[in-house]
């Protein structure tokens, strides 16, 4: 009878509220994580013997394998009708199994990476003829016509960058040789030509090579958490980052409370304290990042006024690898003044929920500003300071735009800035690594969030949890 009673309209609502993080924090958080702890590494099978799929496999070498090739062999492919279609490569090459086991066997060209030891110097027409032109360009100037099967010598190597083909498609890169040859008239012409319509002989393939691709395979690993913590720059961000936090946050909650008592007073001017206040927050963090540099650089606002002032004779160079201390002065001041009202705006919003009869009854009995701050606003004001200290501290952890803007990030780094750093293609380009900082960050977070939910707690919720 019980349930038959119950309302479930609250918890019907509480569904859409799941699904949002579910769908846009849990799985994501899930993916992440993954990144960190598995490896998605390329295996490559070696067969007993070449051209066919389904020989033995005498061995397995990861990507990145440096090999020996021992031998080359060359196999004609045919497609329906007996029509030849594409000549394979197989090598036969030896190396390291993850094991440190040397293994031996046959893989397709394509899957071993080989660079040619020597490149061929002579050469012949494939079927049809070969024009040569004066420069390596499709449409450059005709100089003569070499025959099918004529016998020619390479003079230069040469490749013609991507170029848009007709319908707008994108072709890769050409290869182009300059050769020697005699046309069916028996004169000597000299001109480029594409590489496709050559047959090059004698052509020497490298004794070394390396595993480029193989088949997927997937395990867990701690691989990438160590390679973070073995990071040179990985106690430095953390340092960093945690210096951060510990400069702003008491400064800014300081500056955050005052603001809010300020815009709480009911003063004459109190709309334009509003928003003198608010300024900041329509600024994006790359942009306080750059306000703050132009004011530190050498021929910024700072040097210009102390030097009108007469207390300096030349431009102090504040932002520089020598003076990290003015660096991190620089980025505690932009974050103080970019995210303060934020804080001031959840502080604010607390005290209109105090109600003025304790603040009128501390006036009565004779409290001090100071007293009734410290007796009634305060501990009225701890749930909202319990969310701003958990919103700000874990954007704190996030740091990023406005440390670039001010350093460039080589000189003072953060745990987020070494996240871009190693998820970044023209950087170290390794997703698994820099998922590993994003995991570690969102431990940190969630760890001072735990600790904040317990330190600053109401009387009432410290009497339930008792």
């Amino acid at each position: 009878m019980k349930f038959r009673n119950m309302s479930w309209a609250p918890y019907l609502l509480l569904l859409p509220s799941f699904a949002y993080l579910l769908l846009f924090f849990g799985w994501p958080m899930v993916q992440s994580l993954q990144l960190a702890f598995r490896r998605d590494s390329q295996i490559l099978p070696l067969r007993a013997e070449p051209a066919s799929e389904e020989a033995a496999i005498t061995g397995e070498l990861e990507r990145g394998t440096t090999v020996e090739v021992r031998d080359v062999q060359l196999f004609e492919t045919k497609a329906a009708g007996g029509l030849l279609t594409d000549k394979v490569f197989w090598l036969e090459v030896s190396g390291l199994n993850p094991e440190g086991e040397t293994v031996q066997g046959w893989a397709l060209r394509g899957q071993v990476f080989v660079a040619d030891a020597s490149r061929s110097a002579t050469g012949t027409v494939r079927a049809g003829s070969a024009t040569l032109r004066a420069e390596a360009q499709p449409d450059a100037e005709p100089v003569g016509e070499l025959p099918q099967g004529a016998e020619i010598a390479i003079l230069a190597w040469g490749k013609v960058d991507s170029r848009i083909a007709a319908g707008g498609l994108l072709q890769k890169p050409q290869n182009w040789l300059k050769v020697s040859g005699e046309t069916a008239d028996g004169q000597t012409v000299e001109g480029w030509v594409e590489r496709a319509p050559i047959f090059l002989k004698d052509a020497k393939i490298s004794a070394t090579g390396r595993v480029q691709s193989g088949e997927g395979s997937k395990e867990w690993t701690l691989d990438y958490v160590k390679r973070m913590l073995n990071d040179a720059k990985f106690s430095q961000a953390l340092k960093t980052t945690l210096l951060l936090i510990v400069l702003i946050l008491p400064v800014q909650f300081t500056l955050a409370i005052i603001m809010a008592l300020v815009l709480q007073s009911q003063l004459r001017f109190n709309s334009f304290f509003l928003y003198l206040y608010a300024i900041p927050l329509g600024i994006s963090d790359l942009a306080a990042g750059l306000v703050w540099y132009t004011i530190f650089t050498q021929s910024g606002y700072l040097n210009s006024l102390l030097q009108s002032l007469g207390i300096i004779d030349k431009p102090f160079i504040f932002i520089s690898s020598a003076n990290k201390e003015w660096i991190i002065i620089a980025i505690v001041l932009a974050e103080i003044w970019r995210a303060t009202s934020l804080v001031m705006v959840i502080v604010v919003s607390g005290l209109q929920a105090i109600p003025r009869d304790y603040l009128e009854a501390g006036e009565i009995f004779g409290a001090s500003l100071w007293q009734r701050l410290r007796h009634i606003i305060l501990p009225l004001l701890k749930p909202s300071l319990q969310v701003a200290l958990i919103l700000r501290t874990i954007l704190a952890f996030q740091v990023f735009a406005v440390v670039v803007a001010i350093s460039g990030g080589d000189v003072v780094t953060t745990l987020a800035n070494e996240t871009y750093r190693w998820y970044d293609i023209s950087s170290y380009n390794n997703k698994n690594v820099a998922a590993a900082y994003s995991g570690f960050i969102m431990l940190l977070s969630l760890g001072i969030a735990i600790f904040y939910l317990r330190a600053v707690r109401t009387q009432e919720e410290k009497e339930a949890v008792g």
